[in-house]
């Protein structure tokens, strides 16, 4: 079954909901897919806020210098200008439309994270700030006459034309008929979010395997920058209990790290002690785990006013307490990966190097993050990125929409394959092998270690083993670009390689289905 559309967005986290929007406002009929439930994202889940000047005593050129900071100056200029001088307009953009965000005193509130000098994070509901603010864009996008919510479809492929230079539309499954619904488009947008959950423990949803990207690199578009995964310092460690965010925010409000002896290890290891740059919160914390030999570190708040704590946390606070974790006291918490700053190579208008294709968001590698995240500018990426997507599209030349041949899928039908082993020792070798600290020897057991696991999926038809292969396939791609990184740079740390180059030595990895691992000079 083929569908036409004027537009077509993959993924319904805040980057997929904001593009939506802002096409419908350029004209034209818009499918936003969804691969399950539309809350299920990373944006619902965060707990983060949204960075952006919003003090007199803030400036976007001092956003800008901690971004580029936070991202070991791995991060283009152009993009990070962009993002820090139109965060504050986007902001503004969701409040005319009726987005409410926290405020104190009649002004809105600002909270301070990791890497930043100036209190400059909105929230919404204290620690929700995600899934108020994406709930506040699905009831947007559902009042929209001309957007279309597709939900519970598995987006496997993409269509292409002129010799595979162009993407034509995308190749899903309806996973409530279990039959494949095509969607043909002048411009396909793939909002798919990141590869965190390759990696186990992860603190993404299980659905951010990387299935866009690997989907765009089957097509023929430029992968860039796949070694770089940021590693949340602080996910809960409780046994029996999923890797829980507990969010920057909370050491902004000044919670410490202490180790088994009750010391403030990170005091003399960072000017911004437990505020430092995740990348390096997170090396810290590990390395102090393997000096003691234990599976976590405490973040403790017996210092803090606890009705403070409780009325800025609330999401957090009640989780926690459902478990028997009081959140006033002392959390154990662990590094977990937790955003993938490498993706699909776009440009400052989410152009990929394919025709037709654009992305926004964590699938997107537009320069911004660099080599590591600063904190809580995902959210504001998003809705920045996507409104220049709008656009790009209203004046590059795009064809209308026209029915594509038939799909060719080699699935079989009936019973689905298990593939929970595969999927369960990929997940344990990615963080135990190219997680936090890496090595050449680790790395190339990486390499064989999934090598074996595909081998395990060659005999397998269905459509679950076509995607587990695809995100094989991404990992080992993660894994060659982080063994050709002979340095240490931000989120990648190489022990055999622990300085990093100088900036006139320093480099992109880019890699395509038709170009082996390529190093370009940063510009």
């Amino acid at each position: 079954m083929q569908n036409i559309y004027d537009y077509v967005v993959i993924g319904s986290g805040l980057a997929g909901l904001c593009t939506a929007h802002y096409l419908s406002g350029s004209g034209g009929k818009v499918a936003l897919v969804a691969k399950s439930e539309i809350t299920d994202s990373n944006s619902y889940h965060a707990q983060g806020g949204m960075a952006a000047v919003w003090s007199d005593d803030d400036t976007s050129r001092e956003h800008y210098e901690d971004t580029m900071e936070a991202g070991a100056y791995l991060n283009d200029p152009s993009a990070v200008t962009i993002l820090t001088d139109e965060a504050p307009k986007r902001i503004e953009e969701l409040i005319e439309l009726g987005m409410k965000f926290d405020t104190a005193g009649g002004k809105i509130s600002l909270g301070l994270e990791g890497g930043h000098h100036h209190h400059r994070i909105l929230h919404a509901g204290g620690d929700a700030t995600g899934q108020k603010v994406t709930s506040f864009m699905i009831g947007v996008v559902r009042e929209d006459a001309n957007i279309d919510i597709l939900d519970h479809h598995l987006f496997f492929d993409l269509i292409t034309d002129d010799g595979a230079s162009r993407v034509i539309g995308a190749r899903t499954i309806d996973r409530d008929t279990h039959k494949e619904e095509d969607f043909i488009a002048r411009a396909v947008v793939l909002a798919t979010g990141g590869y965190g959950a390759l990696y186990a423990p992860t603190t993404n949803p299980q659905s951010a395997k990387g299935d866009g990207i690997i989907a765009a690199y089957r097509a023929g578009a430029t992968l860039r920058d796949l070694e770089f995964v940021q590693f949340h310092p602080t996910a809960l460690s409780a046994e029996g209990a999923p890797a829980f965010l507990i969010s920057e925010a909370v050491r902004g409000e000044g919670a410490y790290l202490l180790n088994r002896r009750g010391k403030r290890f990170m005091l003399g290891r960072h000017p911004l002690v437990e505020l430092a740059p995740r990348d390096i919160v997170a090396r810290e914390i590990f390395n102090e785990m393997q000096r003691e030999g234990s599976s976590s570190v405490r973040l403790s708040l017996r210092h803090l006013d606890p009705d403070r704590v409780r009325m800025r946390f609330p999401t957090i606070s009640e989780y926690l307490s459902s478990i028997g974790i009081d959140m006033t006291e002392e959390i154990p918490v662990a590094p977990a990966a937790h955003y993938a700053m490498g993706g699909i190579l776009a440009d400052l208008y989410g152009r990929t190097t394919l025709k037709g294709l654009y992305t926004v968001g964590e699938a997107a590698s537009t320069g911004v993050m660099g080599a590591n995240r600063l904190a809580s500018n995902s959210l504001v990426e998003c809705t920045v990125f996507s409104k220049r997507i709008a656009e790009a599209v209203r004046s590059d030349e795009l064809r209308e929409p026209v029915p594509a041949t038939s799909c060719v899928t080699d699935f079989a039908p009936g019973e689905p394959d298990d593939i929970s082993g595969v999927e369960e020792r990929l997940g344990n070798l990615m963080s135990q092998k190219v997680g936090i600290l890496r090595s050449e020897r680790e790395l190339k057991e990486a390499l064989s270690d999934v090598a074996a696991l595909r081998k395990e999926l060659e005999n397998l038809r269905s459509a679950q083993a076509y995607m587990q292969r695809g995100r094989l396939d991404l990992a080992e791609l993660v894994i060659r670009s982080a063994l050709a990184r002979d340095e240490s740079r931000g989120s990648h740390y190489r022990t055999d390689f622990p300085e990093m180059r100088p900036l006139g030595e320093a480099y992109h990895t880019l890699v395509s289905k038709d170009t082996d691992l390529t190093h370009i000079p940063l510009l």
